[in-house]
C-alpha cells in the first residue's frame, strides 16, 4: 500500500471515530457509496480512486478532496460540524414494483403499477423521489444478492465504476450488475459471482442505466 492510499484511509477512519460512525458499511451507507466500493477503497485495494468517489467522502464529512486524501487529518484542527451536525438520512417507504431476474438473458417483470405505488414496499433511506425496490432472484451477483432480496434503485442518481447498477437493453434484457467502464460507445459491466464473464454492450444496446442504492433483506419486505 503506497503513503498516499494509506494517509487517506487514517483519513477516513479518523473521521469515522469523530462521527461515531463504527464500520465502514454504515459509512457506506450515510455517505451514499456502494459497499462493495467502500470496502475495496479502506482496504487499499482501489490504488487511485476517481475524484468524484474522494468528492463524495469528502463533502460526506464536510472537509475538502485535498484534506482527506493528502492532509494528516490527526494533527489538523476540523470544524466542530464534522462531529456534531450528521447529515440527516430520511427513511422513505419505496415500492416494490417488480422482479429482475440476474443473470445473461435475465428480465424485468415489471407490474406496471403508477410511479410511488407498488406490491407493498422496503423502508430505505432515500432521498430520491423516484426510488423504486425489485425483487432478486437468481444466482449471479452471489453472494453479494442473494435469490429473492431486493434492490432499491435511484433513477435520479448518478454512477461510477465499481457501482451495482441495473441494466435494462433495448431487446428487453434486464439484470443488476457491477459497471466497469464506459469508452468508445460500449460498456463493460460485471458480475460478483466468477461463473459469470463480464460482458460488454454497444450504447446503442442500452435502453437506460440506473443506480443501484443498496440491497434489502427479505425481511424488511411489508406488504400493503
Amino acid at each position: 500500500m503506497d503513503k498516499t492510499t494509506e494517509q487517506l484511509i487514517k483519513n477516513i477512519n479518523l473521521l469515522m471515530h469523530k462521527r461515531g460512525i463504527t464500520n465502514v458499511t454504515e459509512l457506506a451507507k450515510n455517505s451514499r457509496i456502494p459497499q462493495p466500493t467502500m470496502h475495496r477503497l479502506m482496504a487499499g485495494e482501489i490504488k487511485d480512486p476517481k475524484y468524484a468517489l474522494l468528492k463524495r467522502i469528502a463533502s460526506f464529512f464536510k472537509v475538502t478532496v485535498q484534506d482527506i486524501a493528502e492532509q494528516d487529518l490527526s494533527h489538523a484542527q476540523l470544524e466542530q460540524n464534522v462531529s456534531n451536525n450528521p447529515e440527516k438520512v430520511n427513511f422513505k417507504q419505496v415500492p416494490v414494483v417488480g422482479g429482475a431476474q440476474l443473470g445473461n438473458g435475465g428480465h424485468w417483470v415489471n407490474m406496471q403499477y403508477p410511479v410511488g405505488h407498488g406490491d407493498g414496499y422496503i423502508n430505505w433511506p432515500t432521498r430520491d423521489p423516484d426510488a423504486f425496490a425489485l425483487r432478486c432472484s437468481g444466482d449471479s451477483m452471489k453472494p453479494r444478492i442473494k435469490d429473492g432480496e431486493y434492490v432499491v434503485v435511484e433513477p435520479n442518481h448518478g454512477y461510477l465504476p465499481g457501482d451495482e447498477v441495473l441494466v435494462i437493453t433495448r431487446d428487453e434484457q434486464v439484470m443488476v450488475k457491477t459497471f466497469l467502464y464506459e469508452r468508445d460507445s460500449e460498456i463493460m459491466v460485471m458480475s460478483v459471482n466468477e461463473e459469470h464473464l463480464p460482458i460488454r454492450f454497444a450504447l446503442s444496446e442500452i435502453e437506460c442505466i440506473q443506480y443501484v442504492a443498496g440491497i434489502a433483506k427479505s425481511s424488511l419486505y411489508v406488504d400493503n
